[in-house]
């Protein structure tokens, strides 16, 4: 089994927890199908899906006050014990999109 970590950040690689009062949410999709739906921490600006088995999922990061309101990235899990790591980087003043980053670690 593998895990996807997200985390919601600033250009400062600061967490952004919320925009104006409201917390991001992120899905987790198979083949179109929900999996899972989490409201971003507000503390730490991260969701963690754990013990997932090998195969395709899309990652969605939702919030109606950036652009685009919902951002995805396609995740293939080929070898298990591992950590997928993405951030989805924001412009925080403009609430922009500027990118999103991946890697991927041992999973301890």
């Amino acid at each position: 089994m593998s895990d996807i970590f997200v985390m919601v950040r600033n250009q400062n690689n600061i967490a952004m927890t919320s925009v104006d009062g409201i917390a991001f949410v992120t899905l987790l999709t198979q083949e179109g199908r929900v999996l899972a739906e989490e409201t971003v921490d507000l503390f730490e600006a991260d969701v963690n899906f754990d013990d997932l088995p090998l195969g395709k999922y899309t990652v969605v990061v939702r919030h109606e006050q950036v652009e685009p309101r919902s951002a995805s990235c396609d995740v293939t899990i080929t070898n298990e014990d591992k950590v997928i790591m993405l951030t989805f980087v924001y412009l925080e003043l403009e609430r922009v999109l500027l990118r999103i980053q991946t890697s991927t670690e041992e999973r301890l």
